[in-house]
């Protein structure tokens, strides 16, 4: 199970699941939200997932297959959403940029997501 407690993430390796958390930023057809699990010792991104928006949506869903999680090493690690407002891409479809790119949690401390082992 998936656990959203407050702002720290928790996550069974390998588990399926999603959570939700209010949209704080105006929203137009097109937008594009991306979800991150950062490594905080290598200040890589490990795993992200894009995520569609619509204009009249109040929430924002991230949801999680067991492909996901599988092969993530079981530890403390950041996680952060950001929403692209009129995203573009390249020829091979991968998100170059945006007009406007706002972060959920930037401007603060990153929050823990924990992935923990099943066994």
């Amino acid at each position: 199970m998936i656990r959203l407690i407050r702002r720290r993430l928790i996550i069974p390796r390998g588990d399926t699941g999603s959570f939700s958390i209010p949209i704080k930023d105006s929203i137009n057809d097109g937008d594009i939200a991306v979800f991150s699990i950062y490594d905080p010792l290598t200040k890589t991104s490990v795993k992200d997932i894009e995520i569609e928006l619509s204009q009249d949506a109040e929430t924002l869903t991230v949801n999680f297959s067991h492909e996901d999680t599988l092969n993530l090493e079981p530890r403390k690690y950041k996680w952060d959403i950001k929403i692209y407002h009129n995203p573009t891409y390249d020829e091979e479809q991968i998100l170059t940029g945006a007009d406007e790119i706002n972060s959920y949690y930037a401007a603060y401390s990153l929050p823990i997501c924990e992935i923990r082992s099943i066994i």
